[in-house]
């Protein structure tokens, strides 16, 4: 058995599901250690190494959908409240069961026009960060080898990841096939 030998580059992983854990490479073999396990990958077996940058069009898309969403509730709570609360009062002095029923029916939905901003604005502030997390994207190391692929995630634009990639990839020019 051969030692690995001195590390020639590391990356620690400092947000994301793969917080906690670093890739270290070696001359032979990258090495991913986290706190739950250890996996080793010969260099010998690595087909090859890619790393993007990736904006997530579909997360962009829901979050402007949210916001519109949410102008639309903004929009519609006024003109509810008043049509309910003038059906309200229009029914106000009713005796009758029905009357009294209507009345009660147009007072809860003018409650619930009235509570139609706060639901805008959650969705409005959450569709704003759903979008901002699709446009700032994320960077991926994926190693391809013989019966399987191994993708390690970074949120946003991450140079030292490719930096990284850069160095598996020469070193795996330098190997001898």
């Amino acid at each position: 058995m051969s030692e690995a030998g001195a590390a020639v580059a590391r990356f620690a992983f400092t947000s994301g599901r793969q917080r906690g854990s670093h890739l270290t490479l070696y001359a032979n073999c990258v090495v991913h250690r986290s706190e739950n396990g250890l996996e080793t990958i010969p260099l010998a077996s690595v087909a090859s190494v890619r790393v993007a940058f990736d904006r997530d069009p579909g997360r962009m898309a829901w979050g402007v959908v949210a916001v519109l969403v949410a102008l639309v509730l903004f929009g519609i709570s006024s003109p509810l409240a008043t049509v309910a609360d003038s059906a309200a009062a229009d029914l106000a002095g009713s005796p009758s069961g029905v009357g009294a029923a209507l009345h009660t029916l147009f007072r809860i939905v003018g409650a619930a026009a009235r509570a139609l901003p706060y639901l805008g604005a959650v969705g409005g502030l959450g569709g704003a960060v759903l979008a901002a997390l699709g446009w700032f994207g994320i960077t991926v190391l994926s190693l391809s080898f013989p019966g399987g692929e191994r993708e390690y995630l970074v949120r946003g634009r991450n140079t030292a990841l490719a930096d990284f990639a850069e160095a598996i990839s020469q070193k795996l020019m330098q190997l001898k096939r």
